[in-house]
């Protein structure tokens, strides 16, 4: 079996993962993306104090990112209500980050990804954009956009390999 094919299969099954179980994908994903926070605060703080003796001004910033990352990161792996509140600029992010690869998709030959689907991510990234205000109360749009995502990306790799194959 071809690494396309397993690798959309995967893609499919995450998909409907995030899309069934929306609340405990976003607590996972929340999980993973606070530890990644905390242990790149803390490589940035040791940075930063490495650094010192060169500039002070950048060993300075670079320990002032590092404990902000910290912070963040716990809250994002505690759960404390500004999770709710930080889930929106999450899902304007994510729209952001949409709306690139859709618009990058569409202009740029890709071997990976086809037109239609540029053109529905960007589609996608633009309702993301408007539905961000009501992630602050429900923060399981997210998932499920995601979810969509990644099921899309799913067929598209998985197709994109049946059509080299033939």
């Amino acid at each position: 079996m071809n690494y396309m094919k397993v690798l959309g299969i995967l893609y499919i099954l995450l998909g409907i993962i995030f899309m069934v179980c929306p609340i405990v994908s976003a607590e996972v994903v929340s999980l993973i993306a606070g530890i990644s926070l905390m242990a790149f605060g803390f490589a940035t703080i040791i940075d930063g104090f490495s650094a010192q003796s060169r500039a002070t001004h950048l060993s300075a910033l670079k320990i002032l990112l590092g404990i902000c990352a910290v912070i963040f990161g716990l809250l994002f792996v505690y759960k404390i209500d500004a999770l709710s509140f930080l889930v929106a600029f999450q899902f304007y992010l994510i729209s952001f980050v949409m709306i690139l690869i859709g618009i990058i998709g569409v202009l740029l030959e890709s071997e990976t990804m086809s037109k239609v689907a540029a053109a529905l991510i960007f589609i996608l990234g633009i309702i993301s954009f408007f539905i961000a205000t009501f992630a602050i109360a429900q923060p399981l749009y997210t998932a499920i956009l995601v979810g969509i995502c990644l099921i899309m990306e799913g067929i598209i790799c998985f197709a994109t390999d049946v059509t080299e194959i033939n």
